[in-house]
């Protein structure tokens, strides 16, 4: 009966790792600016349920938060001064471990997917001709890359006097089998294993 039970529980861990892995992660971001007003948001999603959501500018709580935590890391840093030899076997270790750390990073770049990216600028300079000349040579670049479905780029020229709005959103999916088999294969390596532990003790 234990038995039983425990191959349930570890059958519904390996369900629920093989969904995290192959269903994919959406995350949204959202920036504008006009005039002094900056605001937005960046929010993660799965299976449409929000696991994330920080708004920008961040909540004066959040703030307050993360300069405690900053202030707190600052401290224990000057009270441990890290070794100039634990830094140099990092370094090497590192360098020993590039060729097995690049595929990690191949794999999470064919696991993105951009699915959105639209940039809109009001732009003006104090010159009314450098805007034009910058306003020209926009839209000859975004008049081809908007040719690209998921690219939308567009610019409207201020020649009143200097100006800088607009806003910036992008939406991407990412999907982490390739990513995971990638670190799985990596840490089997003696060099990456070697380097893990310099860090390790570069942080103690």
């Amino acid at each position: 009966m234990i038995y039983t039970i425990i191959g349930v529980i570890l059958l519904i861990l390996a369900l629920i790792l093989l969904l995290i892995l192959f269903i994919p992660f959406h995350i949204s971001f959202y920036l504008s600016k006009h005039e002094k007003d900056v605001g937005g948001y960046i929010q993660v999603r799965w299976l449409n349920i929000g696991l994330l959501k920080r708004e920008i500018p961040p909540e004066r709580k959040i703030k307050e938060k993360e300069k405690k935590e900053k202030k707190e890391r600052k401290e224990e840093k000057k009270k441990t001064k890290p070794n100039l030899d634990n830094i140099i076997e990092v370094l090497k270790n590192f360098i020993k471990s590039i060729e097995y750390l690049i595929p990690i990073l191949c794999a999470f770049l064919k696991s993105i997917k951009l699915q959105k990216l639209s940039l809109n600028l009001n732009l003006g300079f104090s010159s009314p001709v450098n805007t034009a000349l910058f306003s020209g040579y926009f839209w000859s670049v975004s008049s081809i890359l908007n040719l690209i479905p998921p690219l939308k780029l567009s610019i409207t020229p201020e020649f009143q006097g200097v100006k800088f709005d607009g806003s910036l959103e992008f939406e991407l999916k990412i999907t982490f089998y390739r990513i995971f088999g990638a670190i799985i294969k990596a840490i089997t390596k003696k060099p990456v294993l070697q380097l893990f532990w310099s860090m390790r003790k570069l942080n103690q």
